[in-house]
Formats: structure tokens, sequence, C-alpha cells
């Protein structure tokens, strides 16, 4: 091989290179205005937990996806573990609620995983030392949980909405108690460096 053709092929190499680096970042770039993603407001559930005597009795999580599209969120994960050795915690689903970014409230509804069916929304019963798995939608179960064009708008502002949970504790040799626990999820646009992360993941 010549120094001529050597030379023709490693621009040729470099040329498609290039090539496919400016498409995986233009797809990346694309994908900033319809792309968005959530996390929970830690420290904002860590004072809720505080605020209501709480936080030696429950560990509370929500899991998230790395993105969504504008209309993909339909309900929220959650965890909670009862850390206690003699506290029961009951969650009456008749009387939790879930906002949109207006703040305005509507029933929260506990769902089948993996249907778009409600389950029962009889309360569920935390025991000591268990924790309970839920997904949990709105009364439009199998829609987005928001419009796409309020939830542009509230990732653009990094606004939130929350979860109101109603609570009643009972605890040995004190007696119940009820509250409301209030979580708050922030939504954000995707950070162009996460967008060309997930750009460069193999399909």
């Amino acid at each position: 091989m010549d120094l001529a053709t050597e030379v023709a092929r490693n621009v040729l190499v470099l040329t498609i290179y290039f090539i496919v680096v400016a498409l995986v970042f233009n797809r990346a770039f694309q994908s900033l205005d319809k792309l968005v993603n959530f996390e929970t407001d830690s420290a904002y559930l860590n004072k809720e937990l505080s605020a209501n005597k709480l936080q030696d009795i429950l560990n509370v999580k929500f899991s998230f996806a790395e993105k969504y599209e504008l209309d993909e969120l339909h309900r929220l994960c959650m965890s909670i573990e009862n850390k206690s050795k003699d506290v029961f915690v009951e969650i009456d689903w008749k009387q939790c609620f879930i906002s949109d970014f207006d703040k305005r409230i509507r029933r929260a509804i506990r769902v089948i995983p993996g249907k778009n069916e409600a389950a029962a929304q009889s309360p569920s019963t935390i025991l000591p030392g268990q924790t309970l798995k839920e997904e949990i939608s709105d009364e439009k179960i199998g829609s987005p949980l928001f419009d796409p064009k309020k939830l542009q708008a509230a990732a653009d502002k990094t606004d939130y909405f929350y979860l109101r949970l109603f609570l009643k504790i009972s605890e040995a040799n004190v007696g119940g108690r009820s509250c409301n626990l209030r979580c708050q999820f922030i939504a954000k646009n995707l950070s162009w460096q996460k967008a060309l992360a997930l750009a460069l993941q193999p399909k």
C-alpha cells in the first residue's frame, strides 16, 4: 500500500468518525427539549419526617428512571420501611392526594404493578420490620400524571409537585395518632451532559 492510499484511508476513517460523533451530539441536543427527570426533595422529606416524629420509625424512598419524555410519567414508585420494633403504621389511601404543578390536588390511587388497574384502596398496614412497596397514580390511571406543556414549563423553572400521605401511627404505651406526610418531587430539564451520556448508551 503506497503512502497516498494509506493517507486517503485514514482520512476516510477520521471523516466517518467525526460524522458519527456529530450525529451523537446532535441526537443528544435534540432530546434536551423533550426529556426531563425527577428527583425526590430529600431535604424536605427529612424535615417532614422530623416534624412528624417519624425519622426513627420510617424510611421513605421513591424511585425514578434516568429520563422521561414529557408524557411518560404515569405513576410513582414508593417504598416505605417500618424501622421500628413495636410501632404499627397504616396508610389511609382514601385520604392521600397528589398535586399538579399548580398545587391543585386530586386523589392518589394505589395501582396494581404492571397493570392499568386500581388496587383495593383499603388501608395498608406496615408491620414493624416490614417494607411496603406501592405504585401510585391519580384517578386517570394509565394516563400521564401531567400535561406535557405544563410539565415542560415546570421543568424550565425546576418546579415541584407533591404527594400527601395520610398516616395513622400506633405506638405501644402511647396510643394512636395521625399525621400528613408530604413528599415533594422536583422536575428538571435533562442536562446536556446526561443527554449525551444516554445517547452514547447502546440500545
